[in-house]
């Protein structure tokens, strides 16, 4: 006679505790250090992308107001441009920076 043990309940898929996506073998330390570099690239690039914008930004703010011989508004920095397509650049300018 053999002997059965009474079954488990079971508790779910264990597939439903992690996200969605390429199942995933503990990574060594090369992979974690792969992904910071890879993060830190991205955050570098962003920053770089905004010390750029800003860098230009106030370039032209200041040779506004010096121009103006006043304070300036960022309507003031738009409408400083010598045609729509300056316009259009800067504006996208001021947005990105502002997103």
């Amino acid at each position: 006679m053999k002997i059965r043990r009474p079954a488990r309940p079971r508790k779910g898929s264990l597939a439903r505790a992690y996200p969605p996506g390429p199942a995933r073998l503990p990574g060594d330390f090369l992979d974690e250090l792969a992904y910071e570099l890879e993060a830190s690239e991205r955050q570098a690039r962003g920053q770089a992308e905004r010390l750029a914008i800003l860098s230009e930004l106030h370039r032209i703010a200041t040779a506004t107001a010096r121009h103006l011989g006043r304070p300036v508004t960022v309507l003031d920095i738009i409408e400083s441009a010598a045609d729509q397509s300056d316009r259009d650049r800067l504006t996208a300018l001021v947005n990105r920076l502002r997103a």
